[in-house]
């Protein structure tokens, strides 16, 4: 896959930039890896459509639009590995220390500072076509009730919505050549929050303590249900899908798990 970033599309005000790509990709109007971010975003999208709040002005909010991705619909997961590690590699290049809550939400120990969604268009088996919604918290001080941080709040200073953009580019670009190297899969359970601790879940059958192993190549949490096994023998950060089961084991998709604080 090339690189992103050699054009940039800005706009004052959008409801999504993930629509708005979205449109423009339907009629043929961008080239592979563009760029286009948003002052404004009225409507920005989350995960199992949630909505992404951000005061205009103040934050990065943005989506990038991949073309011919030519990836099998199994290994699209990759895909999520490698922009959430731009997303750590760009904060650490900023002296702040985060991790990634699966499967691609961006923390700073328990604030969320930056979201993605990725909308794929499938042609057979394979991935055609990516967009990439990002957005991160990057001037705003306030988030109400919500559990967030910016990097204003973290470094007590402004920064240049721009230049954090400029940086995410370069740093999606210096992960993108690590494709599809086993590197990328080290490198995401080696920042995936609460990797082999006993945290709180809910799933269909109610709430329970477990303890994440790994995520597979598919991208299903691997999680041991702890109050059926006092030992989890796979305590490793195995991402493929070649665990012998348990009794206690479990592999679970977006919708199916829910993390209790």
């Amino acid at each position: 896959m090339q690189e992103i970033g050699r054009s940039i599309i800005r706009l004052e005000s959008v409801d999504s930039t993930n629509n708005y790509t979205a449109n423009c990709a339907r009629e043929n109007k961008l080239r592979h890896g563009a760029v286009i971010m948003a002052v404004e975003q009225t409507a920005g999208k989350g995960q199992m459509g949630a909505h992404w709040q951000s005061d205009a002005g103040a934050n990065l909010t943005f989506s990038v639009f991949l073309n011919n991705v030519n990836l099998s619909v199994e290994r699209q997961f990759l895909l999520t590995k490698i922009v959430s590690l731009s997303l750590i590699d760009l904060l650490r290049g900023y002296g702040i220390s985060a991790h990634i809550k699966w499967p691609n939400d961006i923390y700073v120990r328990d604030r969320k500072i930056a979201g993605v969604l990725i909308e794929n268009s499938l042609q057979g088996k394979k991935v055609s076509r990516s967009i990439v919604g990002i957005g991160l918290n990057v001037n705003q001080t306030d988030f109400g009730n919500l559990s967030a941080t910016s990097f204003f709040r973290e470094k007590q200073m402004p920064f240049s919505v721009d230049d954090v953009l400029f940086s995410f580019v370069a740093a999606f670009n210096k992960r993108l050549k690590q494709w599809p190297r086993e590197i990328l899969d080290d490198a995401y359970h080696n920042n995936l929050r609460w990797l082999n601790e006993p945290h709180e879940f809910e799933d269909t059958e109610g709430r329970f303590t477990g303890t994440i192993l790994g995520v597979t190549t598919s991208g299903h949490l691997k999680v041991m249900k702890t109050q059926e096994t006092e030992t989890p023998p796979y305590a490793t950060n195995n991402c493929g899908n070649d665990s012998t089961p348990t009794d206690g084991l479990r592999y679970y998709s977006l919708k199916e798990i829910r993390f209790i604080r």
